[in-house]
This record gives C-alpha cells, structure tokens and sequence, in this order.
C-alpha cells in the first residue's frame, strides 16, 4: 500500500504540535517550580481539609514534614508532596502531645480539645475506628487522600488554564500559523521529510507506549513529588534546528518592510499591515493555540498511531525496493 503525500504531511504536523506541546509544558513546570506553585496548592488544600491555619502551620513545622522540603526557594509553603501515612502520623502525634501515639486516652482528647472544623470529622473517624489509634490513622490517611484527589484536580485546572495562556503568547510571539503550516509540508518536500524523519526518531526513541512528558518521584497525582524530565521529554539539536527553520515573523516584516519603502513610515501604513496579519493569521493561530492545549500526551499518541500506519506502506518520494 502507497503511502500518500497528505500522510506525511499529518505526520509531519502532528510532530510540529508535539515540539510545540512539549515547550508548553517545559515552561509550565519551569514557572510551577520557580514559584512554587505545587507547595502552595497543596498547602492550601491542607488548610482546607483542617480548617485551621494554625493547626496547619503545627502540622508543617513538624520535623517528619519539614524534612520533605528540599527547596529553598519557596520555604513558606513547605514540600510539594506529603504522603498520607506520613500526614496521618503526625497529626496523631499532634493530637497525642508527649504521649505515645498508641495512648487511645491522650489521642482522644487531643480530639476533644480540636475546635476546628476538622474537629468533628476527626470525633467521627475516631469513633469509626472503635478507639484504636492505629486503625484511626489508617482512616486519617483514606480521609487525606480523598482531600488531595480535590487538591489535584485543582491544580490540573490551574495549569489547563495556564497552558492556554502559554500557548497564546508562543503562537503570537513564534507566529505558528497551522494554516501556513500545512500549505509549507505540502509544498516543501524537505521540510516535511525532516520532520517526518526527525517523528521516526522520536517514536524509536521513546518506544511504542505512550509515555509521560513529566514523572513526579511520589506518583502520578498533580500534587505527588518533584517533576523530573523524562528521557524523551527535551528537544533534541536536530528537532530544536527543525524548529529555528520556521519562518515565523519572517515574511511578515519583509511585507512590512516593502510597505514602508513604498508608502511611508505611517501610523496608517503599519495600521493597516497589523490588520492585514491579524486577518491573515487569525485562523491559524486559533489551530495551533487549541492543538498545544492538548497535551504533548495527546500528539505522541497520534504521531505514533499515524507513523504506524505510514510505514505499513511507502511513501511516494522513498524510493523502490529492487528486490
């Protein structure tokens, strides 16, 4: 079966809104980190799910929590991730004072002295737990986790949210128009076979199974350990040089730049050139603004679909087996 041009060119896209995807995210988590975003959501649901501040920062100044921070960047808000076992231990250690935390007495009034919000979902767990102090932090840690699955789902949405805006400003600032995308592969033979080649290079590096963009040392969880980059996650010198050969504002300012000379340097001239690109590119930028907010995830995925069902057949420009 002949593979035909328009394959390519897809393949060829689909690699261009991955490169894309991954700057996004290297950015997110770039700005997550240098301001601590992790810590202080999680601290902020933390505070939520004890209604306290104070009982919160108790929590926080203890040693088996504070020893989870390894930044120092961000030492207000404390770690990035806090395990559940280790959370419901410490807060039976809180409430138990200088008893041992398997004192069913101390533990119980620990609870009876709580005037938080947290107070009677504590009353209630203790009571579920028959008075055993053992049992009743498993349940802290179950009450815990349920709490960061909310936590995490904020997060997520907070970084939807600023990955659209990211991907704004490398659309506008790049000018990646997917229309004039898709009309360069289809028309420049050796773009589109080095991106084509430069997607075949990525997919065997990086295996057939999908693979995260970011890992987190504490699991998958939005609110789960230190991000780390994968092994595929950065962009290789050949795919960042298939990058630098866009043409992105290019032509634009050559337009302009022809307009000046031959009409004046006005404030009508570059007016009227600023809404001739607005309208030019309007369509192309939304494409690529909506194709970015996807998720890298989500363009391994087709590249790998579409390379597969590339290489089940041969393209029109590769040439002949003679055998």
């Amino acid at each position: 079966m002949l593979a035909f041009p328009i394959l390519d060119v897809v393949v060829a896209l689909a690699f261009l809104y991955l490169l894309f995807a991954l700057t996004c995210t290297a950015l997110n988590e770039a700005i997550a980190s240098a301001f601590g975003r992790r810590a202080r959501v999680l601290r902020l649901g933390i505070e939520r799910l004890l209604g306290d501040r104070a009982l919160t920062e108790a929590i926080y100044q203890h040693p088996s929590i504070a020893s989870l921070s390894k930044s120092s960047r961000s030492p207000a808000y404390g770690p990035s991730y806090i395990p559940a076992d280790r959370f419901a231990t410490v807060l039976a250690d809180h409430l138990t004072g200088d008893e041992l935390l398997t004192n069913a007495e101390a533990m119980a009034a620990g609870i009876d002295r709580l005037s938080t919000p947290a107070g009677k979902q504590l009353k209630a767990l203790f009571a579920v737990s028959k008075g055993d102090p053992a049992v009743f932090r498993a349940q802290v840690a179950k009450w815990y986790e349920e709490a960061m699955d909310r936590v995490s789902g904020w997060y997520k949405r907070g970084v939807q949210r600023q990955t659209y805006v990211m991907a704004v400003l490398i659309v506008l600032v790049l000018n990646l128009d997917s229309v004039q995308l898709f009309n360069r592969l289809w028309s420049d033979s050796g773009f589109r076979t080095a991106a084509v080649e430069q997607a075949k290079a990525r997919i065997e590096a990086t295996g057939i199974a999908e693979v995260p963009v970011i890992e987190y040392t504490g699991g998958d969880a939005a609110d789960a350990g230190t991000p780390v980059q994968t092994g595929t996650a950065s962009l290789t010198d050949s795919e960042q040089q298939l990058l630098t050969s866009l043409h992105g504002w290019q032509d634009d300012r050559s337009r302009l730049t022809a307009s000046l000379v031959l009409e004046g340097d006005t404030l009508g001239v570059r007016s009227a050139w600023l809404a001739g690109t607005v309208v030019d590119h309007l369509l192309g930028w939304v494409i690529t603004i909506l194709a970015i907010s996807l998720g890298a995830p989500f363009w391994f995925d087709v590249l790998n679909r579409f390379t597969n069902l590339r290489q089940s057949g041969r393209a029109t420009d590769e040439p002949r087996s003679k055998v």
